[in-house]
């Protein structure tokens, strides 16, 4: 079981990243057990997506299988990446660093869902142009700080950050289309 000092490391260590710190890697427990503690990070961001889910209407008519097929492809989201990054880790001879990026992917999480589900309040309950353009710019720096969090955990270049950020959107998108297609 993960004891709370881990989370608030992990936390501190992806908000050190956040403010563009590679110092914040040294927070992170880039062992085998701090691999699979590194998980708990996603699921404290669980109740965020679902608020996320249900500000985009997708529990309107009904609940239970639309909450059953996104708790599903919650967690293949949170797996499908990180086991495409052990074969591409592989390929870039970044093995050696593939444990210290999923952990500080998982992480990351945390500080995403901090940013995302107010911006996306905002957008639900002040209508007009400006809150689209805060969205826009926050959706921008997450995806600039996922290409960070993998330039210095993977020690791999801007460009090769850049295009695992997109492979991650879009196995994210597969997903939520599968699951957007099995609710119907």
């Amino acid at each position: 079981m993960i004891v709370p000092g881990e989370i608030v490391g992990g936390v501190y260590g992806a908000w050190r990243l956040a403010r563009r710190d590679p110092a914040g890697l040294i927070w992170f427990d880039a062992s085998a057990r701090g691999f699979w503690h590194s998980f708990w990070g996603p699921a404290l961001v669980l109740p965020g997506f679902l608020a996320l889910q249900a500000l985009d209407g997708v529990f309107e008519t009904e609940i239970p299988r639309p909450l059953l097929v996104h708790l599903i492809a919650y967690v293949i989201g949170c797996v499908a990446f990180p086991l495409a990054v052990s074969h591409i880790a592989d390929g870039l001879e970044r093995s050696h660093r593939y444990i210290r990026f999923v952990v500080a992917y998982n992480w990351s999480a945390v500080i995403q869902m901090a940013l995302l589900l107010p911006t996306t309040l905002l957008i639900h309950l002040v209508p007009g142009e400006g809150p689209s353009m805060i969205n826009l710019a926050v959706t921008i720096m997450l995806l600039v700080y996922q290409a960070y969090v993998a330039h210095v955990a993977l020690e791999v270049s801007p460009t090769t950050a850049g295009l695992l950020v997109v492979l991650d959107l879009m196995i994210g998108a597969l997903i939520q289309m599968s699951a957007d297609h099995l609710i119907g």
